[in-house]
């Protein structure tokens, strides 16, 4: 499975054969690719698609690269998309003013195959780091500022009314700080553990998949017990292999999803089989909530995104860990739902290892 599956990348290159290149280029190394033949057409093409990463020529009939960069720039959807500028010109001038307007990189051609990969795996690879960094910053700034400000108003009230209060707002006043204590207890590890995959070298081995669902469901007791929830089990699991503690975490978030909005009669069924190729073997938790319309299950893996009321209140932390542990172990997640009938959370991983250890990119 390419690393890639998931990127597009733009190519605007009014050249045919150049253009034709790259894109066999990329096509053969797993990435999904869209062409352009000039500016007027590539930036049509990026508002349109927004793309994971666009490569440019600088020589263009119409709107040439540097107006494109400028416009792309000026575009709040598009300026923080990497943009590496392939070129003829070689001169120091050219390449610092396409970096002054944004460029990510400055290749010239002729080029070779390892050139634009290597160029591409360092844009992703940075683009990755900053898009992780602006997670961390919308965190502290919103997901911790609300337990936080919800704690301290819990404490100034005890104090001031420690003496004079009957011991009933007392404890009412103790739990609601509790539970924010908790909450911010809960994003900081959530925190902790996305910047640690990224991080963590490990190697994957077979695991007992039913060993690491009874452990998630034995974290998750606290919240099962004083509710109704019947939860179904399947009578076996295919084989698979992954990081035992990390799958533990994408059960719980994908359980804890599935608690919170399972409908008035929760019942929550996992499940597992073998997909069709051999390779891969897909997990599965299904709630029979109000399920998600199919622009809603397009976003539900980006961080932050609020999807609708009915799973409103969530940070986005969870679903952005299980994306970011499952394709660490050269897997996939999604969603399948349907409106009113309920909604399948999923997840693939590797029936066998591969040989090298799953750890972080070497340096670039």
């Amino acid at each position: 499975m390419s690393p890639f599956h998931t990127v597009t990348i733009l190519i605007i290159e009014d050249d045919d054969s150049v253009r034709r290149t790259l894109a066999d280029i990329l096509e053969l190394n797993g990435f999904a690719v869209l062409l352009a033949k000039d500016g007027t057409e590539g930036l049509a093409t990026a508002q349109r698609a927004l793309p994971t990463l666009i490569i440019t020529d600088i020589n263009m009939p119409g709107m040439n690269g540097f107006e494109l960069l400028t416009t792309f720039r000026a575009d709040e959807a598009l300026r923080a998309i990497p943009v590496i500028v392939i070129s003829a010109k070689v001169d120091r001038a050219a390449t610092r003013h396409g970096m002054e307007l944004g460029a990510a990189d400055f290749i010239t051609k002729p080029f070779s195959e390892e050139e634009v990969l290597h160029s591409i795996a360092a844009r992703l690879e940075q683009k990755a780091l900053l898009d992780e960094l602006d997670a961390f910053a919308h965190t502290v700034a919103h997901d911790l500022k609300n337990p936080l400000a919800s704690l301290t108003g819990r404490l100034e009230v005890l104090g001031m009314v420690l003496d004079t209060a009957d011991k009933a707002t007392v404890r009412r006043q103790l739990d609601e700080a509790l539970k924010s204590s908790v909450r911010l207890n809960d994003i900081i590890n959530e925190l902790l553990i996305l910047a640690g995959v990224r991080r963590q070298a490990v190697e994957a081995v077979p695991l007992d998949m039913g060993a690491l669902v009874a452990d998630a469901l034995d974290r998750l007791e606290s919240v099962l017990k004083p509710h109704a929830i019947r939860i179904e089990l399947p009578a076996s699991w295919p084989a698979s292999v992954g990081y035992a503690p990390w799958v533990v975490e994408v059960w719980v978030n994908y359980l804890s999803n599935a608690l919170k909005y399972g409908g008035a009669d929760p019942l929550i069924s996992l499940g597992g089989e073998t997909g069709a190729d051999g390779r891969s073997a897909r997990f599965w938790v299904q709630d029979r909530g109000p399920g998600l319309d199919e622009a809603a299950q397009a976003r539900m893996f980006i961080p932050f995104t609020r999807i609708s009321t009915a799973r409103a209140g969530s940070n986005g932390l969870g679903l952005s860990i299980v994306r970011r542990i499952v394709e660490k172990l050269d897997g996939k997640v999604g969603v399948t739902s349907t409106p009113g009938a309920g909604a399948r959370f999923w997840f693939e991983l590797p029936v066998t290892a591969r040989r090298k250890p799953l750890g972080p990119p070497p340096s670039l």
